[in-house]
C-alpha cells in the first residue's frame, strides 16, 4: 500500500485539475487560465500535447481506486488523503490551503472538495494538531494509527483509527496539552471545555474515562482531575500547584480565585469525593494539590502498586494467601486446640462478629496473639498457614528495618508500620495479619534510663519505640501476631495486650514421627519412630536434616540409610551433642 501512496503522491503533486477530474469526472470546473504574452507561442506549440499520457491517467485512476477501497472512502477522498499524507510525511501539518498548493489549485477551485476534506476529518483520517487546537486556522496531521497501517501494509480494521497504545496516561497528557494550548493561545475556558468533551467522546471506551465520568459529574471538575493526574505522572513531586493550575484552566481571574478559595476551604467536589487533597500550605500561593489513594486508584487502575510513591506501604511486603504454599504441621493436642480456637475466630464471619461484640463492650477491637517458644517449633509457619486457611494476606514486618542508628527515626518507622497497616486494612477485602516475627527486642521489659550507664539516649529510644507499640496495639483495628523465642523478659504491659498467648513446645514423639514421615515418605515407619524417639529435635531442626539428606542425594546419587541419617542427626546440635531428654541413647 505504501508503494501505491508513493506513486500517487509523485503523480498528483502540481497536477492541477487534470488528475482530479480524471478520478472524479466533472468535479472541478473547467475554465481556461489566462496566459502571459511570452507563453502564447509556446502554448500554441504545445496545444496538442497533453500533460499526462492516457496510460498514466488510467494507472492513476486504477491505483487511486485501490487506495479508496483500502481506506473505505470515495476516490476523491482518497486523492485528498494522498495530498495530506505527502505533506505530513515531510514533517508538515496541513490545512485546506496546503492541499490547494499541493495540487496547484486556487481556493475557489478547491471549494467543491471542501466537503470531502471535512469528511476525512470526521472519519479521523485527519486529526487536528493538538498543539494548535485554539488557533483560527486549525492545522491537521495524518492519524498516527492510519499512517502506521499504510507504511507497514497492515489492514485497516475496525479499531485502526484509534491511536495504538492510547491509554489513560496519554489521555491525561492530551488534556494537559489542551490546557497548556489554551493558556498560550489566550483562548476561552469555554473552548477548552468543548475540546475536552470531544476528547472524552473520542475515547469513551477507555476504562479510565468511563469510570471518571461516572464518579465526577461536572466536566469542569473532570478537567481539573485530568490535569492533576497528568502532573502525578510528569511532575517530579507528583503534585499540582493550585495557583498555576487554576490560571492555566480558567481565563477569568475572579473564577481562579473563587475556585482557589473553595479548594483552600476543602469544599471542592474533588475533595468531597476523596480524590484529591491539599498538602499543608500557609497560603494560596504555595498550596499544592495531590491525588489521594482513592484518586490514584481511579487513575492508575491495575498499575497502582507499580508506582514508587507507594513504596512506604510496601516496606512490609504483603504476602497473599494464594502465594503461601500449603504445609502439613503437627502439634500436640493442647496446642492444636489453642490454634483451632484462634484460627476459628479469624474466619471472616466470626471475626466481624467478634469485633462487633468487643466494640459494643467498649473493649479494644484488635485480635492480638503471641506465639512463643523455642526456635524451630513452627511459630512463623503456623502464622502463615493460619493466614492461608482464613484467606488473609500477611504483612510481614522486618524488625531490623524498624530500628535505625539515627535517633528519632526508629519511632517514625514503627509509627509508619501501623499507619501503613491501617491503610492495607482499608484496601483489602479481608484485614491482613500484621506479623511481627522474632519480636524479642520490641517486647522486652522497658529500661530504666537512670540505670543504663553511657547509653541513656539508646535506652530512651528503645522505650519510646515500645510506648508507640503499646499505644498502637491498644487501638489496633485488625489482627496482629508476634512471635518470640524469649518470654522471661516480656514486659507485663505487653502481656496484657495479647488476647491469645500460645506456647509452642518441643514436639512429642508422635508429632516428630509424623514430621519425619511427612518429609521422608520413603523411610519406613519403624525408622521414623526410632529417629523421633532418639533425637529431641524441633520441626526446624528436622527440616535441616532433610535438606542435608537431599543434598546427599543430589551429590552422591544415593539416599543415606538409617545409620547415615543418625550421623547427620548427631552433628545437628552445636557441639555434636545428642539430646536424649526423650527416648534413649543408642
Amino acid at each position: 500500500m505504501m508503494k501505491i501512496v508513493s506513486y500517487l503522491s509523485l503523480q498528483m503533486e502540481n497536477s492541477k485539475r487534470d488528475l482530479i477530474n480524471a478520478i472524479s469526472p466533472g468535479i472541478l470546473i473547467e475554465y481556461e487560465e489566462p496566459k502571459e504574452r511570452s507563453s502564447w507561442r509556446r502554448a500554441e506549440q504545445e496545444k496538442d500535447e497533453p500533460r499526462y499520457s492516457k496510460e498514466t491517467i488510467q494507472k492513476v485512476v486504477r491505483k487511486n481506486k485501490e487506495l479508496a477501497k483500502y481506506l473505505n472512502v470515495t476516490p476523491i477522498q482518497a486523492a485528498i488523503f494522498v495530498a495530506g499524507f505527502s505533506l505530513n510525511i515531510n514533517g508538515r501539518d496541513f490545512d485546506t490551503d496546503n492541499i490547494c498548493s499541493y495540487f496547484s489549485l486556487n481556493t475557489m477551485e478547491f471549494l467543491p472538495l471542501q466537503a470531502d476534506f471535512d469528511e476525512l476529518v470526521r472519519l479521523k483520517f485527519f486529526l487536528p494538531d493538538r498543539e494548535r487546537r485554539f488557533s483560527n486556522n486549525t492545522d491537521h496531521i495524518i492519524n498516527p494509527a492510519v499512517k502506521s497501517a499504510v507504511m507497514c501494509g497492515n489492514p485497516l480494521g475496525q479499531n485502526a483509527l484509534i491511536e495504538p497504545d492510547f491509554d489513560r496516561y496519554k489521555f491525561a497528557k492530551t488534556i494537559s496539552d489542551l490546557i497548556e494550548s489554551r493558556k498560550n493561545e489566550s483562548a476561552s475556558t469555554f473552548r477548552l471545555l468543548n475540546h475536552v468533551k470531544e476528547e472524552e467522546k473520542d475515547h469513551q471506551d477507555l476504562t479510565f474515562v468511563e469510570n471518571t465520568r461516572k464518579v465526577i459529574a461536572a466536566l469542569e471538575d473532570r478537567v481539573l482531575f485530568y490535569e492533576i493526574c497528568d502532573d502525578y505522572i510528569s511532575v517530579r513531586g507528583r503534585e499540582s500547584d493550585v495557583e498555576c493550575t487554576l490560571r492555566d484552566i480558567y481565563d477569568n481571574p475572579s473564577v481562579q480565585f473563587r475556585i482557589g478559595k473553595v479548594l483552600m476551604d476543602e469544599e471542592h467536589e474533588l475533595q468531597k469525593l476523596g480524590l484529591i487533597e491539599l498538602k499543608e500550605a500557609g497560603m494560596f500561593s504555595d498550596a499544592c494539590m495531590v491525588l489521594t489513594e482513592k484518586g490514584k486508584r481511579l487513575f492508575l487502575e491495575e498499575d497502582f502498586d507499580l508506582f514508587s510513591s507507594e513504596k512506604e506501604v510496601r516496606n512490609q511486603s504483603l504476602i497473599y494467601p494464594d502465594k503461601i504454599a500449603e504445609k502439613a504441621l503437627f502439634y500436640d493436642e493442647t496446642l492444636k486446640r489453642q490454634l483451632a480456637l484462634f484460627q476459628d475466630n479469624l474466619a471472616e464471619e466470626k471475626f466481624s462478629e467478634l469485633q462487633k461484640r468487643l466494640e459494643e463492650k467498649a473493649m479494644p477491637k484488635g485480635v492480638i496473639a503471641l506465639f512463643h517458644g523455642q526456635p524451630g517449633t513452627g511459630k512463623t509457619e503456623t502464622a502463615m498457614q493460619i493466614a492461608r486457611a482464613t484467606g488473609r494476606a500477611v504483612c510481614h514486618v522486618d524488625i531490623s528495618a524498624s530500628k535505625t542508628c539515627w535517633y528519632g527515626e526508629s519511632q517514625k518507622l514503627v509509627k509508619r508500620i501501623f499507619t501503613n497497616y491501617s491503610s492495607m486494612c482499608e484496601k483489602e477485602k479481608r484485614k491482613p495479619i500484621l506479623l511481627f516475627n522474632e519480636a524479642d527486642a520490641l517486647l522486652s521489659s522497658r529500661q530504666n534510663i537512670n540505670n543504663v550507664q553511657g547509653s541513656s539516649s539508646v535506652a530512651q529510644t528503645e522505650n519510646a519505640i515500645q510506648n508507640i507499640l503499646l499505644e498502637e496495639m491498644e487501638k489496633l483495628d485488625g489482627i496482629m501476631i508476634a512471635t518470640t523465642n524469649l518470654t522471661d523478659n516480656l514486659d507485663s504491659a505487653f502481656a496484657r495486650r495479647f488476647l491469645f498467648k500460645i506456647k509452642f513446645g518441643q514436639p512429642t514423639v508422635e508429632a516428630k514421627q509424623s514430621i519425619w514421615k511427612s518429609k521422608l515418605e520413603w523411610l519406613p515407619d519403624e525408622d521414623c519412630r526410632k529417629l523421633a524417639t532418639k533425637f529431641d529435635f524441633s520441626g526446624g531442626e528436622i527440616d535441616n536434616i532433610v535438606r542435608k539428606i537431599t543434598m546427599s542425594e543430589v551429590l552422591d546419587g544415593v539416599r543415606p540409610d538409617l545409620a547415615g541419617i543418625e550421623e547427620l542427626c548427631r552433628n545437628e546440635k552445636i557441639g555434636g551433642r545428642e539430646t536424649g531428654g526423650i527416648g534413649f541413647k543408642g
